[in-house]
């Protein structure tokens, strides 16, 4: 259906310029509008520090962060050491929020996430556009993901990917260790979080890999090259 109504395609992910390929359909991958937000950023990190700072990023969705937020809690209250700062978002009920906020360590962060990211040291995130921003900002990082039952396993049927995550899709590699379902539970996000906050090879693997990432999606700004593609074939 889309090549019979699309005259040309343009896409922001490498992996769909091969995906397309596959289907005898040449389209030009432009470059990625995330990481053009990410370098046109300015810091604003206020009293955050970095080396004991966690960003817990659950989602936008109120199912996300029903299913997500004990989990995290269960990690928080674990390392009452580190502080942790939710990412809070406007359009969900704050009580969602208030169990997590219970504990000493934990912090609501409601201004930009990428202020936020900046400055953390690690972080655990809800599989989405998070996981690649948390990778361009060069964090550590655990993806989680749990959903309904009924739904994932219907998903998981239509779907098939070998990861879930935007990180280890582009990077086409297991380069951050998701936690999905029933493999997502308080002992096994302690030990991937320890994994990523102590400085060890693990933590610098990671780190390798997002530079990679970077190449990979390093072409220049998504918008400019799309714009000048589509003048070009409009004056051809």
């Amino acid at each position: 259906k889309l090549k019979r109504t699309v005259d040309r395609m343009f896409v922001i992910l490498p992996f769909e310029e091969q995906f397309f390929r596959k289907f005898d359909w040449e389209v030009d991958y432009v470059g990625n509008p995330v990481m053009d937000a990410v370098e046109k950023y300015q810091a604003n990190t206020g009293n955050i520090t970095r080396e004991n700072t966690v960003a817990l990023l659950p989602g936008s969705r109120k199912q996300e962060l029903i299913y997500l937020l004990p989990e995290m809690k269960s990690l928080a209250a674990a390392h009452p050491e580190v502080s942790f700062f939710v990412a809070t978002v406007d359009n969900l009920d704050k009580e969602l929020y208030s169990d997590i906020l219970k504990l000493p360590n934990v912090l609501p962060f409601e201004g930009n996430t990428y202020d936020l990211l900046s400055s953390a040291r690690a972080a655990v995130v809800t599989s989405g556009t998070a996981t690649l921003e948390t990778a361009l900002f060069k964090v550590p990082q655990v993806v989680i993901y749990r959903a309904n039952a009924i739904t994932y396993a219907i998903g998981s049927r239509l779907v098939k990917v070998p990861y879930i995550s935007l990180v280890n899709l582009i990077a086409d590699a297991p380069v951050v260790e998701e936690l999905l379902q029933g493999g997502l539970n308080p002992d096994s996000l302690n030990a991937a979080f320890i994994k990523i906050w102590k400085n060890g090879a693990y933590r610098q693997d990671m780190m390798r890999s997002y530079e990679n990432i970077h190449d990979i999606l390093s072409v220049g700004k998504a918008s400019e090259n799309a714009a000048k593609l589509m003048v070009e074939d409009l004056q051809s």
